[in-house]
């Protein structure tokens, strides 16, 4: 009798690299000794005066976790920055004191979960999981409405070159398009790319 198959059994769930960034070394430990009660989280605690940006690079977590006793401006400028050099990451805020102003610049910086705690809660990590989730889930939609964008953006591109094209050429839209697929083919590079081309070199030719 063949044993129980393998394929379907689930590995183990790895762990969550959390990266916590705190200025106040008492909170810092404090939150730190809860996160590592937890087995399934890696916890790393950025180094005092490292930019922010630069322990991101250097330590690549799963997670972010500011904690804050104030409205801190520059930490919100630290994770704004996080999106301007190209290291965007889920960024879960711990705040000590309500602030409608600071969660809506909180948003805005790029942080998508913004606590109100007292202390550390025990169990962090569902509060980890449901922000890296939702970071996901927004990445995803962006990278959705870029690829849409995209894809409007090369088609008005071809339809403008083909446009130049049949009134150059004198022909019909058909011959036009098959024109500019023979010459991606031959090139092997997209129709958008050799739309682009025509475009911009035949415009030159109509400024002299």
């Amino acid at each position: 009798m063949a044993g129980p198959s393998r394929a379907n059994t689930p590995g183990p769930v790895p762990a969550i690299r959390v990266l916590l960034a705190d200025e106040n070394p008492s909170r810092a430990g404090a939150l730190s000794d809860t996160l590592r009660a937890d087995s399934s989280l890696v916890v790393i605690a950025a180094d005092p005066g490292m930019p922010l940006m630069d322990a991101v690079r250097h330590h690549t977590p799963d997670i972010v976790l500011v904690d804050m006793s104030r409205a801190d401006r520059d930490a919100l400028d630290s994770v704004r920055a996080l999106s301007g050099a190209g290291l965007e990451h889920p960024v879960a805020l711990f705040v000590d004191e309500d602030d409608q102003q600071l969660m809506e610049a909180a948003f805005e910086a790029g942080i998508c979960s913004y606590n109100v705690v007292d202390t550390p809660p025990r169990d962090v990590k569902p509060l980890l999981r449901a922000a890296i989730a939702l970071y996901a889930r927004f990445q995803q939609t962006q990278n959705e409405l870029q690829a849409a964008r995209k894809t409007i953006s090369d088609r008005q591109t071809i339809d403008q070159a083909k446009r130049l094209f049949m009134q150059n050429e004198g022909c019909g839209e058909g011959e036009a398009y098959r024109w500019f697929r023979k010459r991606a083919m031959e090139t092997a590079r997209r129709i958008p790319d050799i739309a682009a081309e025509y475009l911009s070199r035949h415009r030159k030719d109509d400024t002299r």
